[in-house]
Order: C-alpha cells, then sequence, then structure tokens
C-alpha cells in the first residue's frame, strides 16, 4: 500500500492537519530512536503520525469549492491517458472554468498536492 512520506506528513501536521493515529493504521513512529520507521499497529508514542493513503487524502478534499452555487464547482479525477498521469482538478460543470488543477503521473502526489492547495487557500 502506497503513504505519504514522513516529509509529506509532517507538513500536512505543520498546516494544521490532524495526523495523530486513532486507531490501528499505517503510521510513522519513533519507538527506539529519533528515526521515524513505518509501522502497522496501535498508537504508542504521542509523537506518532499516521500515514495517509489516497484515500485519506481524498476524504479530506472538500466535493465542492466555495460559493456553493448548485454543486457546479466540484472536485473532479480524472486519468490523463496521453500524458500518462492524473489530474485533480475543481471544475465548473456549467460553463467549464477550472479553478484549480494539479497533475502528476502518481495520483497520490496529485491529491496530496491539491490537499496542500486546498489548505493553503482556506478551503478546508
Amino acid at each position: 500500500m502506497k503513504v505519504l512520506s514522513i516529509e509529506q506528513m509532517t507538513k500536512l501536521k505543520e498546516l494544521g492537519v490532524d495526523v495523530k493515529p486513532k486507531a490501528e493504521c499505517i503510521m510513522y513512529s519513533s519507538v527506539g530512536g529519533d528515526d521515524y520507521k513505518l509501522m502497522y499497529g496501535q498508537s504508542v508514542c504521542e509523537d506518532d503520525i499516521k500515514a495517509f493513503t489516497l484515500q485519506d487524502l481524498i476524504e479530506l478534499l472538500p466535493k465542492q469549492l466555495p460559493p456553493y452555487d448548485f454543486g457546479y464547482n466540484c472536485l473532479l479525477i480524472t486519468p490523463n491517458v496521453g500524458l500518462n498521469g492524473y489530474v485533480f482538478h475543481y471544475k465548473d460543470i456549467a460553463d467549464g472554468e477550472i479553478y484549480k488543477q494539479i497533475y502528476s503521473e502518481n495520483i497520490l502526489q496529485s491529491a496530496y498536492e491539491m490537499l496542500i492547495w486546498v489548505i493553503e487557500n482556506s478551503y478546508l
């Protein structure tokens, strides 16, 4: 299973995202030293950090950006066959205007970059 790196998770934590493990999960833990190690289980240290998966990121992303006008401004996730990657974008379905678009060959990276943009623009 692919997860965000400890550096990416630390950035999300610095931006105010709750990264505390709540139950058994994949997490970064520094048990027994200063280096974080990826592990699965229950959190045993105060500074454990959950390792987000693609599903975690998608659940955090708002489905719409304000103003909420009839649900037209929606989050779309599309494969881009020509560029061999994935595009996350917020698009007004009515007029086709794209508010923000992020492309990457790695779908997890695209979702992460979109979440950073959403947070930095106060949409989360």
